[in-house]
């Protein structure tokens, strides 16, 4: 059964995750291989389906229903994701979720949240996300649904 505290591990580990990619990228590492071991341990593509919608998506390419989508989303450089920029090699050096409210329902956490990102230049954004979590068979969190929005600006 989904708890409380699993919400709040999985949002957290989220935050941290974003953070360490900037982190690895900047320092030289294989920003690649380091991402692709993030979406492994937190996204259900390897085992199942998960419904992504980045932030700063459009068109043809709105939906990341692959692990190469969502990996080209994160770190760029894929000649079939030509809009993409690597949204997390910013670096973001400070990440955190607020404002979170959610549902528990058996192995699933349905959430909303605001999350804040701090960039190395002083940056601030926030964008409005929803997550489905779920407990999977081998005892892991992963994200099933994970859709992302600027705030609305009339």
């Amino acid at each position: 059964m989904f708890t409380k505290e699993m919400v709040h591990t999985a949002l957290q580990t989220w935050c941290d995750n974003v953070v360490k990619v900037g982190k690895v990228h900047t320092e030289g590492g294989d920003v690649q291989a380091f991402s692709l071991q993030v979406l492994s341990d937190s996204y259900d593509y390897d085992n199942g389906h998960v419904l992504f919608k980045p932030t700063l998506t459009f068109g043809q390419q709105t939906f990341r229903p692959t692990k190469e989508g969502a990996l080209s989303y994160f770190v760029g450089g894929n000649s079939d994701y030509p809009n993409d920029n690597g949204f997390k090699l910013k670096p973001w050096v400070k990440v955190w979720y607020s404002k979170e409210d959610f549902i528990l329902n058996g192995e699933l956490a349905i959430v909303q949240c605001n999350v804040h990102f701090i960039g190395d230049d002083d940056s601030h954004i926030f964008v409005n996300k929803s997550f489905v979590f779920k407990q999977c068979d081998d005892g892991k969190v992963r994200i099933i649904l994970h859709q992302s929005s600027l705030p609305y600006q009339p």
